[in-house]
């Protein structure tokens, strides 16, 4: 699929559940939103079920719309180990 990229999951809901005394929803994934590096191009990707393969589904934006990737940019992780101060050290 070259230089497609995820961009979302697709999911359904499939029923209901409890928690903390309050009704969730809860979700099934069915596929996937791929993206090309511009959003020229998008494509769904459902996943197989019992009764069919894979199936790709392409997008086209109505006239007018124009879609972005832009994304936050997110905090670098931290690669170095941190050594804490001797004062820190409870021996």
């Amino acid at each position: 699929m070259g230089a497609y990229q995820k961009i979302a999951t697709l999911k359904v809901k499939n029923g209901t559940y409890k928690k903390d005394g309050e009704e969730k929803n809860s979700y099934h994934e069915v596929g996937v939103l791929l993206s090309s590096p511009h959003a020229s191009q998008l494509l769904i990707k459902m996943h197989a079920t019992a009764s069919s393969e894979p199936k790709l589904v392409s997008v086209y934006l109505d006239k007018g719309v124009k879609l972005s990737l832009e994304r936050e940019e997110e905090e670098p992780e931290q690669t170095e180990d941190i050594v804490p101060d001797e004062s820190e050290i409870p021996f």
